[in-house]
């Protein structure tokens, strides 16, 4: 009878983990993309202010960003062979946290730095600043959605494994 009541206890907790883990999931998302805003205002303000060059902004955003592990592995200065566009695309599509989406607006946004004048920077930053906010109202929705399904499913999941087990 205690095995049985136990077991019971320990489906309940594991469909509500479940559930929990798929809307912590949701939410990192969600996070990912306000880190990505985040990345391309401090981008915008290093080029306003002096003009940085992609090397000066990857040590700045490495410093800074500890939620796009992606940044740790460019490197923060120029090297001779190296370029700088090939490396951004290798470490955003070696990244696992982040959605095909994010990863695609990453690439473009790192092909487009470092190829224009101020000017022209500004610009395409503004224009992925604003693909990142509807990205991030995307994922805030999908996580206010699916976040509570994704929580109600589990704990309901394991409350009906118990029941099958008594």
């Amino acid at each position: 009878m205690y095995i049985r009541a136990f077991a019971v206890i320990f489906l309940i907790l594991a469909g509500a983990s479940c559930g929990i883990n798929g809307s912590e999931k949701l939410k990192k998302r969600r996070d990912i993309c306000l880190e990505i805003e985040k990345m391309l205002r401090i981008c915008e303000n290093l080029i306003r202010s002096s003009g940085a060059d992609v090397y000066c902004m990857m040590t700045r955003l490495r410093s800074e960003m500890n939620r796009l592990p992606f940044l740790d592995s460019l490197s923060g200065s120029y090297a001779p062979g190296s370029d700088f566009h090939v490396e951004w695309k290798n470490a955003v599509t070696k990244c696992t946290e982040l959605a095909e989406d994010e990863q695609q607006l990453l690439i473009d946004f790192g092909n487009t730095l470092g190829t224009c004048d101020t000017e022209g920077q500004l610009r395409a930053i503004a224009a992925y600043g604003e693909a990142a906010g509807e990205l991030y109202s995307r994922r805030s929705s999908e996580y206010a959605s699916k976040g509570r399904l994704y929580r109600s499913l589990g704990l309901l999941a394991g409350i009906t494994l118990g029941i099958i087990v008594i």
